[in-house]
């Protein structure tokens, strides 16, 4: 069984009675598209904000209202996976290089929802943390890092020669910070000139987390009761 389908098909009730919806990126959040599009009341009334121009298309070629993040309009609930869920609880986002859209879209939303397979609960000593940087900044910031004894890379295309870049026009770093550090890193960090954002998702940023295995059994951790 896909636990992409089972946490997909879950998630449709978190969106049934609530007009304006906040999405997140990657090959989950497509999935879930995938699902709500079966769902014809789904496309009725409801305002979709995306996080990602891949998540803007793949809503928008699905015949789902999308509105702009310049809109500024807070979602009601915000629905995103994740990458790595740390033995505290601690979420780690930015495979797609999104991360910014996503905490911004995490941060003003009223609930946020994340959702994610099993094989993704993690108990390790040290995490890779993708960081978006302005690109000019990049080799003063990794020079920083690196001094301070991260180690730390500028993340390379498949497509292109060069740096992945993000939908804001910025380079991602990915950063190898011990467990214990996480937030506390993603805290002091941005305080450098250049860094726009990391990839950190500590548990202030999340309502409730849900996690699928192969099985199709369903595991919770709840941080709030209004979900």
């Amino acid at each position: 069984m896909d636990p992409k389908e089972v946490l997909t098909e879950y998630s449709i009730k978190y969106v049934k009675d609530i007009n304006i919806i906040g999405l997140g990126t990657g090959k989950t959040i497509r999935k879930l598209i995938e699902v709500m599009s079966k769902h014809e009341d789904l496309k009725k009334d409801k305002l979709f904000v995306a996080s990602s121009i891949d998540t803007e298309i793949e809503l928008s070629k699905n015949n789902f209202n999308v509105i702009t993040l310049f809109s500024g309009i807070r979602p009601q609930v915000y629905i995103d996976s994740f990458d790595t869920i740390t033995q505290d609880g601690i979420l780690i986002k930015g495979g797609g290089g999104a991360l910014f859209r996503e905490k911004l879209l995490t941060y003003f939303s009223q609930k946020r929802i994340f959702i994610g397979d099993s094989n993704k609960m993690k108990r390790n000593k040290l995490y890779e943390v993708p960081v978006e940087v302005i690109s000019v900044s990049i080799n003063y910031i990794m020079k920083y890092l690196e001094d301070n004894g991260y180690a730390v890379k500028y993340r390379e295309g498949s497509g292109k020669i060069g740096p992945v870049i993000s939908d804001n026009g910025n380079a991602i770093l990915d950063v190898v910070v011990k467990a214990e550090e996480l937030c506390k890193f993603n805290e002091i960090i941005k305080k450098i000139p250049g860094i726009v954002e990391t990839g950190v998702f500590c548990k202030d940023l999340y309502d409730k987390v849900i996690i699928a295995d192969e099985n199709g059994r369903i595991e919770e951790i709840v941080r709030s009761s209004d979900l």
